[in-house]
């Protein structure tokens, strides 16, 4: 008998608690789904690979009381599908923060008292603008925009080309501006 979504031996849970190499084999027959399940969690390969070695990391320190299958799939799967909303939440919080240092920073300009209510409305619109561009603009203002990274440092960090680079920079201007403009059009005068 075996775990027909993962294809796993009857038995091989059990040996994997004392031999390694049926541990080896465990962790081989399931990595390709964990790995699977994160990437569609994530939409992201760098993120799905963090993911899956996490997961797998997870089922190794919990191997005595690891399910033996078919309960194994369903177990993987709720722990990964878990692990990336704890991935998702800490980002968020992350990225919330740093945002938010820069929004504060636009609308603390003490030397227009007369436009403090207008920066501040600006701020929030930035904050939650911000937050609905796609994760890689997102990313790219936040290195050139706002950390002050140059395009070519900001590729090497993301893994992707100066090019790129420029381009999603681009394209989070242009939709910040765009929706700015869209929501508050008396900003073109400022």
């Amino acid at each position: 008998m075996s775990d027909r979504a993962l294809d796993i031996p009857g038995g091989l849970v059990a040996r994997a608690r004392d031999d390694d190499d049926a541990l080896e084999k465990l962790v081989a027959a399931v990595a390709p789904h964990v790995r699977r399940w994160a990437w569609v969690q994530t939409g992201n390969a760098a993120q799905a690979d963090d993911l899956m070695q996490e997961v797998l990391i997870r089922m190794i320190r919990n191997l005595e009381d690891l399910p033996e299958p078919p309960g194994l799939t369903a177990w993987l799967y709720t722990v990964t599908r878990n692990a990336a909303t704890d991935s998702r939440r800490r980002s968020s919080r992350h990225e919330t923060a740093r945002t938010q240092d820069m929004f504060d920073y636009v609308a603390d300009d003490s030397s227009d008292p007369a436009g403090d209510a207008e920066r501040s409305e600006l701020a929030e619109l930035l904050h939650v603008f911000f937050k609905e561009l796609p994760r890689r603009q997102r990313e790219v203002f936040d290195l050139v925009e706002l950390q002050g990274v140059s395009a070519t440092e900001a590729a090497q960090i993301l893994g992707i080309r100066p090019t790129s680079v420029r381009g999603n920079l681009f394209k989070a201007r242009r939709n910040l501006r765009r929706r700015i403009l869209a929501t508050w059009p008396d900003v073109r005068e400022h």
